[in-house]
């Protein structure tokens, strides 16, 4: 006489390892759709909030829309720390026309403007010197962020 599987073993197999499938298949999905992005984008989505990167890298800042008439928002982020040799690139997402403007830099180093950037509009800097760099949207007085330059 045969005896009768476990209740045990059938549950392992009806629900258990089903649901472990899924959830290995949803985590493979979701890790190639952040690679995706990356490629998309060329936003990091792994990077630290400050925006820390190493020499060669870019870290990039958005005026996000609605900054030029919110007085609550500002550039995202404001604060960025890179090695020396990293570059900044802002992106103006916003309809309203800004400026990334220097009012401060360390010794040595050259102040910068990008002038006029419309909604699109792309500025990018290369930091040599390291130090503080403050800078600010020439036309709305709440906007200002900072560059910190280490190495």
């Amino acid at each position: 006489m045969e005896s009768a599987p476990s209740k045990k073993k059938d549950y392992l197999q009806i629900l258990v390892i089903p649901i472990l499938i899924v959830l290995a298949v949803g985590a493979g999905i979701g890790l190639a759709g952040l690679g995706i992005y990356q490629v998309v984008t060329g936003s990091n989505v792994f990077a630290l909030p400050s925006g820390t990167t190493s020499t060669g890298q870019i870290v990039s800042v958005s005026m996000p829309n609605g900054v030029g008439t919110n007085q609550t928002l500002n550039f995202v982020p404001v604060n960025v720390t890179l090695a020396k040799g990293g570059t900044v690139k802002w992106t103006n997402n916003d309809p309203t026309p800004h400026t990334v403007t220097s009012t401060s830099v360390p010794s040595g180093a050259q102040s910068f403007d990008s002038k006029n950037m419309v909604q699109g509009s792309i500025f990018t800097y290369t930091f040599t010197v390291g130090g503080t760099y403050q800078y600010i949207c020439a036309y709305h007085a709440w906007m200002h962020g900072a560059v910190t330059v280490t190495g």
